[in-house]
């Protein structure tokens, strides 16, 4: 190997400080055994790790490392979930905070909320987390009764966090739909209310928005972070990834993304609205290949793999600290892959001054992968549904380019958002 070349991860003292842009990981239900391991292998480009508060007791051994590593572990009470008919589960149900029906809004009013807020407190204190995301809800206007309720019950958390003395940060979990954020008025006078609600960062969960964006709608999320901006506090971007989320990140509109592991890289609630459908089996890992931006079953990427040699060599990881036997880890491992991966697309653009960080994401991200996806889908691939997915791919990856491009030369020197400090440097170590 090359002297040159410098193998990942790298040494603390050669990558980003805390300065670095942030990346949080949203523990699924079987996730914690994987993510485990990667924390073994010295990945330090992880922040921290958001805990469904329902799996807190299934994933306490990765509570217990990432606290002993001094990362951020961030309880998510599930209180967005708990008011819709499809997202109530026995689980949520037996939260101390749930209910055996969905919340309502005066489960929230007076005592009922102080209530709930004090239980989730203790249960973050008992579980040692060093975060909360707040107990919000879904909004759709400014003038959506919840939003009044929950500045009251981010009072009321932040209350209960002061009385116990320890230092537990609370985050204001703003979830709105892409019509609000795209309503320039609306939108400030939601922020306008915010200045009521205490908080050390702002996570932003847009609905019909995260890795499967179109340009215009990345387009239209950064523009509209910057009124998010004027607060000053950190803002994360949460459930976005793929080349939307580092899109977001490159342009300033947020400090950092958080996401699943193979999953919750967009945000949908018409799943929360309907009736719930009991029975199945859930979602498995996607394989992640950064090259042409996609998150495939297995069996859509194992096809790729054995189309042809030359994708086979295009698309499989060469990282020999993430994938030593190549493809066959992927496949093998594909949550590790996918993780590690983006710690190191985050971290690559951490390292590139702002000026230059937007026309860097072009050239480096969008543009190289708009070209891998249109060599492969060029190839001749038996199976039909890859060969759809990978012709939908080239015709978004077009109009894709043409936006971001047109983004950079527009050269829109608008503010930057302000980047989460990991939790050492919080610390003042």
């Amino acid at each position: 190997m090359s002297a040159n070349v410098i193998r990942l991860p790298r040494p603390r003292s050669q990558r980003p400080g805390p300065e670095g842009l942030g990346f949080y990981v949203r523990v699924g239900r079987n996730d914690h055994i994987e993510l485990l391991h990667l924390l073994g292998t010295g990945e330090e480009g992880i922040f921290g790790f958001v805990i469904e508060a329902q799996h807190i007791d299934r994933d306490q051994e990765l509570i217990t490392e990432a606290r002993r590593r001094d990362l951020d572990v961030i309880l998510d009470p599930k209180i967005q979930q708990m008011g819709f008919p499809g997202a109530h589960t026995e689980g949520l149900a037996a939260l101390p905070w749930g209910l055996d029906r969905r919340h309502n809004i005066t489960d929230f009013d007076g005592s009922e909320g102080q209530r709930r807020a004090a239980q989730i407190v203790e249960e973050a204190l008992a579980h040692d987390f060093t975060q909360i995301l707040g107990p919000t809800h879904l909004l759709n206007s400014p003038n959506d009764p919840w939003l009044r309720r929950d500045i009251a019950m981010m009072n009321w958390t932040a209350e209960r966090i002061a009385g116990s003395g320890k230092g537990l940060d609370l985050i204001y979990s703003l979830a709105v739909p892409m019509t609000l954020l795209r309503n320039t008025a609306e939108l400030r006078a939601v922020i306008a209310v915010l200045a009521d609600a205490p908080c050390a960062a702002i996570w932003l969960k847009v609905e019909n928005f995260g890795d499967d964006a179109t340009g215009e709608k990345v387009a239209a999320y950064i523009d509209a972070c910057r009124d998010l901006h004027e607060r000053g506090l950190p803002l994360i971007g949460d459930h976005i990834g793929g080349l939307p989320g580092l899109g977001a990140l490159a342009f300033g509109a947020v400090g950092g993304i958080a996401h699943g592991v193979t999953m919750q890289q967009n945000f949908r609630a018409s799943g929360w609205r309907r009736p719930r459908v009991t029975g199945g089996f859930g979602p498995s890992w996607r394989i992640y290949i950064p090259q042409i931006d996609l998150l495939l079953k297995p069996r859509i990427a194992r096809e790729l793999f054995a189309a042809s040699p030359k994708i086979k060599a295009v698309c499989g990881c060469r990282d020999t600290h993430c994938c030593p036997h190549g493809t066959s880890d992927m496949l093998d491992h594909p949550a590790r892959h996918a993780i590690y991966q983006r710690a190191r697309e985050i971290e690559r653009l951490s390292v590139v001054p702002q000026s230059i960080r937007a026309g860097h994401y072009l050239d480096q991200s969008v543009r190289r992968v708009s070209d891998d996806v249109a060599r492969i889908a060029a190839f001749p691939i038996g199976d039909a549904e890859l060969t759809k997915g990978l012709q939908d791919k080239q015709r978004e990856m077009s109009r894709f380019r043409q936006m971001i491009a047109h983004l950079v030369e527009s050269g829109n020197a608008a503010s930057v958002a302000v980047a989460p400090p990991r939790r050492q440097a919080r610390k003042g170590g």
